[in-house]
């Protein structure tokens, strides 16, 4: 299985895990998952793109088998799930990839492009008693609109532009330094681990102290905490590597701007490209389309 949701393997596990196909099977957000196979079924491919409603973003969330070296029609069962994300109300797809991999490839070659780099810490389980800890909490009211102007601030257009800020209902934790919000985190939480994708001002100078500071407010014995670094945020790896934290491989993140995200103008746009002619499809899809739901995010 090629996981290309990462957040979402680290905080609940398998996507294909019997726990994750039942939360889903209760839920009331949307998935989409087809099978890609000859017709003589020599070969299969399955993949599952995810997507809430309201949000801007579908999120690809696996394909499965693995492979390496050419995947023959891949791509259509690729093409065919980011309609399905249209179809769903979704402006864009993301999906998350090792640029060794082969399909890393087959992703560029139907329109994904790459809008930033990533890499996930796995946090030490613990802060030495002799460590400084800064004083994280959990957010006002009127910290929206701050944790709002420091992503606009800090995170690149290009990455806006693919991953926008979210509105509130977002489970956050913030770091305040005399009444100024200078990082924030947004947590993802699961029975598996939390993962935290945070937002921290270049201006902070003890980030040792900050990072042993979310070590403690997430104190958990036996579920780990990850946080992601995307590349605009490199300059927390050295800080990192001297807390102990363990890193991941680097990975690339991918968008595909959908043309039409309106399920309506689709639909429209589908029978008027029935009309005209066009290739058979070398291989048969099969799709299984359900209401179901992303698993959801808490806070510690």
């Amino acid at each position: 299985m090629i996981c290309l949701n990462k957040a979402l393997f680290l905080t609940h596990g398998n996507p294909v895990g019997i726990s994750n196909l039942v939360s889903r099977i209760r839920s009331t957000s949307l998935s989409s998952t087809a099978v890609l196979s000859t017709f003589d079924n020599s070969y299969y491919y399955v993949g599952q793109v995810l997507h809430q409603p309201g949000n801007r973003s579908a999120y690809f969330s696996f394909v499965l088998p693995d492979f390496s070296g050419r995947a023959e029609n891949l791509d259509v069962l690729i093409e065919f799930l980011c309609t399905k994300a249209g179809e769903m109300g979704a402006l864009n797809v993301l999906a998350e990839i090792e640029e060794s991999h082969s399909l890393f490839d087959i992703l560029r070659s139907v329109g994904f492009s790459v809008f930033s780099w990533e890499s996930f810490w796995k946090l030490p389980d613990s802060v030495p008693d002799n460590q400084p800890v800064a004083a994280w909490s959990a957010p006002s009211v009127t910290d929206e609109n701050t944790a709002r102007s420091l992503f606009q601030t800090l995170v690149p257009p290009l990455v806006q532009n693919a991953e926008p800020f979210t509105n509130g209902g977002t489970p956050r934790a913030v770091y305040k330094k005399e009444g100024e919000t200078l990082a924030y985190v947004e947590i993802h939480n699961g029975a598996e681990g939390i993962y935290l994708i945070p937002v921290i001002h270049p201006s902070v100078e003890d980030i040792p102290s900050l990072l042993h500071g979310l070590i403690r407010y997430f104190e958990s014995p036996g579920r780990p905490v990850y946080l992601q670094v995307r590349s605009y945020q490199a300059w927390l790896s050295d800080a990192l590597a001297d807390i102990q934290a363990a890193p991941s491989p680097r990975f690339a993140l991918l968008v595909k701007h959908l043309a039409i995200g309106n399920p309506l103008l689709l639909k429209q746009a589908q029978r008027v490209r029935s009309d005209s002619r066009q290739a058979e499809p070398t291989a048969p899809i099969v799709q299984t389309y359900q209401e179901n739901q992303v698993p959801a995010k808490g806070t510690k």
